[in-house]
C-alpha cells in the first residue's frame, strides 16, 4: 500500500499502451515486453529494488499471471476461449479478475507456508553470473515475444513454465545463499 500511488499509475500506463498497441497499431506482442518494462522501471525506480532483481521479478509476475490464465482458459469449459474473449470484452474482463483472485489467493497461501523473499536485495552479490543472467532474461523477453506473436497456446506454456521455474529456482537459490 506504500507505493499505491505509482502503482495505479504504472497500471494506467500500461492499460493505456496495451489499448494503442493492440486496438490502434496492431503490434500486440510488443505489449508483454513494454508491460514488463514498466513494471520493471516501476521497481527500480520507485520501490528502489536493484534493476537485476526488478527485471527478475517482473518477468517472474508476468509469467506466472499467464498460466494461470491460460489455467483458467482451459478449465473454463469454453466460456473463456480467446474467440470469447476477443468477441465480448466482459468475458476478458472476468478473466482478468479471476486471475487476479487466484495469483493472490496463491501468493498469499506461499506466504503463509513460508515462501517469499526478505526483499533484502543487497545482500545478493553477482559474480561472475552476471553476464548469464542478463542474457538469460535478453533471450527470455525475446523468445516470449516470437512465441507469443505465433499463438501457439501449448508452446507458450511449455516455454513460460521452464522460464518461471528458472526464476524461481534462481531467486530462492540467491536468497538461501545471503542467509
Amino acid at each position: 500500500m506504500e507505493f499505491i500511488w505509482e502503482a495505479l499509475f504504472t497500471i494506467l500506463l500500461m492499460d493505456l499502451q496495451s489499448f494503442v498497441l493492440r486496438e490502434e497499431l496492431s503490434l500486440s506482442p510488443l505489449v508483454p515486453l513494454i508491460n514488463i518494462f514498466l513494471f520493471t522501471l516501476l521497481l527500480k525506480t520507485v520501490v528502489r529494488v536493484p534493476i537485476i532483481w526488478s527485471i527478475i521479478i517482473s518477468i517472474t509476475g508476468y509469467f506466472l499471471m499467464v498460466l494461470i490464465q491460460v489455467g483458467i482458459v482451459n478449465l473454463s469449459f469454453g466460456l473463456l476461449t480467446v474467440d470469447e474473449i476477443h468477441a465480448s470484452p466482459v468475458r476478458g474482463y472476468l478473466l482478468q479478475v479471476l486471475s487476479g483472485v487466484i495469483g493472490i489467493a496463491i501468493l498469499k497461501i506461499y506466504n503463509f507456508f513460508g515462501g517469499g523473499f526478505d526483499f533484502e536485495f543487497e545482500k545478493l552479490k553477482f559474480k561472475s553470473e552476471t553476464v548469464i543472467v542478463y542474457l538469460m532474461i535478453i533471450g527470455t523477453l525475446l523468445s516470449s515475444a516470437i512465441l507469443l506473436s505465433r499463438n501457439n497456446s501449448f508452446l507458450d506454456v511449455i516455454f513460460i513454465s521452464i522460464a518461471v521455474l528458472f526464476f524461481l529456482f534462481y531467486a530462492t537459490r540467491k536468497e538461501k545463499e545471503s542467509d
